[in-house]
């Protein structure tokens, strides 16, 4: 197999691994919703569903502290993102060959 089938398969692999996680995502949040309340273990649940761990089966302690520090890694990325736009729309401090 080439590289490039062998990305094109991984890339699919990818894909529909991804669609499968979103669709028991929203099969537990309709669950939720029929119900009225979910169970603290569904609350978890999909909270290690949002939150890009390298433990999938961490202790609540460990995955609030995720929770925590990814909520902190995105807020610096949305500040550092404000701030790259700020300096591009002053005149003359971007190039249109590349900056971005």
């Amino acid at each position: 197999m080439g590289s490039k089938q062998r990305f094109f398969s991984d890339a699919a692999g990818r894909l529909r691994k991804r669609s499968r996680r979103v669709c028991l995502r929203r099969r537990r949040l309709l669950r939720c919703r029929r119900n009225g309340e979910a169970s603290v273990s569904d609350k978890l649940e999909t909270l290690r569903d949002l939150i890009p761990s390298r433990d999938p089966e961490a202790n609540p302690d460990r995955l609030f502290q995720e929770t925590a520090d990814y909520i902190v890694l995105l807020k610096t990325q949305v500040l550092v993102l404000k701030k790259l736009i700020d300096s591009c729309t002053l005149p003359g401090n971007c190039r249109s060959s590349g900056a971005l």
